[in-house]
């Protein structure tokens, strides 16, 4: 009897072991396919059940980096650093690097790599390089933080963020490359095409030979036309992608985004001038406007005395930040020796940027003024693009012909407003999650189950308007 039961008990231990393993192959997909929502619950509740396994804390750690919880994310990978997991040290040092923790994050390089050759291994020389030079890069960009002033900040929809750039006609102007050239010239998906002021000249990326992105411009022709793009110059991409193009009013110097080796991570935003027909090697302008993830399109309008960029750092799912700011004349840094430094460069607050006593409600007021808002009365009409196969997109009330359609665009921009709304809140929702408090977690999935389901009636809605139209 005892034989049987010691038998039946390995057998048990056996399988049970084996459907974990199988269960964190599942997750592991999971993870990587981007499914989160149905890995995290997955992984917690095999961390519940074996509580002494590494591996499946390294995993979680990763799921919940992945969704924005890096407090979540840093909480499993010590957790499996406790349990002798050595990559976590390396997770561990990215996540320093993303706050700008440079000590920390060198020392735990240190330490992971004395872990690799205690257990004889040896670290793949491209991980070890890459971390080393972006250690680099954001050491050599916390000695110039531009001392900037952010007037405001602005979550908007990633698709038509370039919307909210209120710009003076002499400064130029942001399109869409439908509404630039309906199609009749190639534009990389997606840019944003920069027209100047005077009219003369458009700017814009284009997908190339190599399947990169790179800088275009193109002057007008009689009828309306433009002539045929003439690259910028592949030097621009810095073996990236280049894309998000600003000419200032000069003719001579030039914003735009590439996501090159001099890069902390993502797009960043650089500078170059004109030599003649072509651009000198462009700059990385550095912090606070650059960070490990996308930042891009930065516009100055001198006429206004208003600048406005773009970032997807606050993690907010299908959304970006544009933050607006005030240009001078003359670049400032703080202090090297600043307490501060790294949450300036983060923006932790931008209102932490105000001068002591100044008033920046009439620049903000400024920079507001006539933007598309969501509707209701005396409000202006939303902004939008709407695609009807046939007349192509369209982007106001007064391009739809049929009433039926012009009353659908109406429903579909209100049910876009409570999604924004929906999406604000969820976004809030996160934020209290990340700093502690676990007793939202059930709003936190209604609500993006609630998301969800009003995108699903935005494209039903959209396909409606459409097929009124035609």
């Amino acid at each position: 009897m005892t034989r049987r039961l010691i038998i039946l008990f390995t057998a048990t231990i056996c399988w049970f072991t084996a459907y974990a393993q199988s269960t964190l192959e599942e997750a592991k997909l999971l993870v990587e396919s981007g499914d989160l929502e149905s890995a995290i619950p997955m992984l917690e509740e095999l961390a519940a059940a074996s509580p002494k396994k590494g591996e499946i804390n390294l995993l979680l750690g990763t799921a919940k980096f992945y969704q924005g919880d890096y407090s979540g994310a840093q909480q499993q990978w010590e957790a499996a650093l406790s349990k002798k997991e050595n990559l976590a040290n390396l997770k561990l040092a990215e996540l320093a690097l993303l706050q700008y923790r440079v000590d920390d994050a060198e020392e735990l390089i240190e330490t992971y790599r004395s872990g690799l050759k205690r257990g004889k291994k040896v670290l793949a020389e491209d991980v070890s390089g890459d971390i080393d030079d972006r250690i680099g890069r954001v050491t050599a960009m916390l000695d110039r933080v531009e001392k900037l002033v952010i007037i405001d900040s602005i979550n908007v929809d990633a698709e038509i963020f370039f919307r909210q750039y209120n710009l003076a006609k002499s400064t130029g102007r942001l399109l869409s490359p439908a509404e630039a050239f309906n199609g009749s010239l190639p534009a990389a998906e997606p840019t944003v095409v920069f027209e100047t002021g005077d009219g003369r000249e458009r700017l814009w990326a284009v997908q190339n030979d190599d399947n990169n992105f790179e800088l275009v411009s193109a002057g007008p022709l009689y009828g309306g036309k433009w002539d045929q793009p003439t690259p910028l110059g592949t030097h621009l991409n810095e073996g990236g992608d280049a894309n998000y193009p600003f000419l200032m009013s000069d003719g001579m110097t030039l914003y735009f985004a590439n996501d090159g080796e001099n890069s902390l991570g993502g797009l960043d935003i650089f500078i170059t001038r004109r030599d003649g027909d072509s651009f000198l090697q462009p700059t990385n302008i550095g912090l606070p406007y650059n960070s490990p993830y996308n930042d891009y399109m930065l516009a100055i309008d001198e006429v206004k005395g208003i600048g406005w960029w773009a970032t997807d750092r606050n993690r907010i799912q299908d959304m970006v930040t544009i933050y607006v700011f005030v240009p001078s004349d003359m670049r400032v840094n703080y202090p090297t020796d600043s307490p501060d430094l790294a949450e300036r460069a983060r923006i932790t607050s931008y209102r932490d940027t105000w001068e002591e006593g100044k008033d920046y409600s009439p620049l903000i007021a400024l920079a507001r003024k006539g933007l598309p808002t969501e509707g209701g009365s005396g409000q202006a009409t939303p902004s939008f693009a709407l695609s009807v196969p046939g007349r192509g997109t369209l982007t106001s009330l007064s391009d739809f012909k049929n009433t039926r359609a012009r009353g659908l665009v109406k429903q579909w921009l209100d049910q876009r407003a409570q999604l924004e709304r929906k999406k604000e809140e969820l976004s809030k929702l996160r934020e209290q999650y990340r700093k502690g408090d676990t007793s939202v977690s059930g709003r936190i999935t209604s609500g993006e189950s609630a998301v969800v389901s009003m995108r699903k009636q935005l494209t039903q809605l959209a396909s409606q308007i459409a097929e009124a139209e035609r």
